[in-house]
């Protein structure tokens, strides 16, 4: 079969096209993964310590003791504190045998396990990775005074609750991690305060700072630490 030679010259073109789009796309993914690797390139993940499940005080007590208190000492929690801490709040307590995915320290609508905790302390922000049980770096820097409350630049620690646009349960689910670490705190003779990020332009700042995708939202923050003196 015979091609012309009006038609090889276009097919020549389409050709050419083709690869020319496919570099263009290469090059946009390569960006991508640089502008992430840019951002959190003062950071490594860090492994945190086993949580210290038999620690702390009597459930009775430490509801007796739950109060939200909106100060802070500008101090760092310890490692160990701090895995205490997130696990209490959203960790692993066992292996899930009925449903899929894993058994955690707070329910979730329809099992759905899709709050996200963005750790957000003085050397950067993080995602809490509860099975791996660390914290994935994602910005570096102080960030904490742009959580959207100016108490929460002097905690040790703000967790922001983060959640698919799509989860109509999400708001449920926070509140049940929100509790957990209010117990905890408790329990520890840590200060905290949950509260909302007032508005679409406080709720956008964040996001913004957490390098957010579209598809997800920052709903509350808790800001965890210990009392000023």
């Amino acid at each position: 079969m015979r091609i012309s030679a009006r038609f090889a010259v276009r097919l020549r073109i389409a050709l050419l096209e083709l690869i020319a789009l496919a570099g263009s796309a290469q090059l946009v993914a390569c960006h991508a993964q640089t502008t992430t690797s840019v951002l959190a390139a003062e950071l490594k993940p860090i492994q945190l310590p086993q949580p210290e499940i038999s620690a702390g005080m009597p459930l009775m007590q430490a509801l007796a003791q739950r109060k939200t208190t909106r100060a802070f000492a500008d101090r760092p929690l310890p490692l160990q504190t701090l895995s205490n801490l997130l696990w209490a709040a959203f960790g692993v307590n066992r292996p899930q045998t009925v449903k899929p995915g894993l058994g955690r320290t707070a329910p979730s609508a329809m099992n759905s396990q899709d709050i996200e905790i963005d750790v957000v302390l003085a050397a950067g922000v993080y995602v809490y990775e509860a099975e791996a049980n660390r914290l994935r770096p994602v910005v570096a820097g102080d960030m904490r005074a742009k959580m959207g409350a100016s108490p929460a630049g002097q905690a040790a620690v703000t967790l922001v609750y983060v959640a698919p646009l799509k989860d109509d349960y999400a708001q449920v689910d926070a509140g049940f991690i929100g509790q957990n670490v209010y117990l905890f705190a408790a329990s520890d003779g840590l200060n905290a305060w949950f509260y909302a990020l007032h508005g679409q332009q406080d709720a956008a700042e964040v996001a913004s700072t957490l390098k957010l995708p579209a598809d997800k939202r920052p709903l509350y923050a808790q800001s965890v630490g210990y009392p000023p003196k």
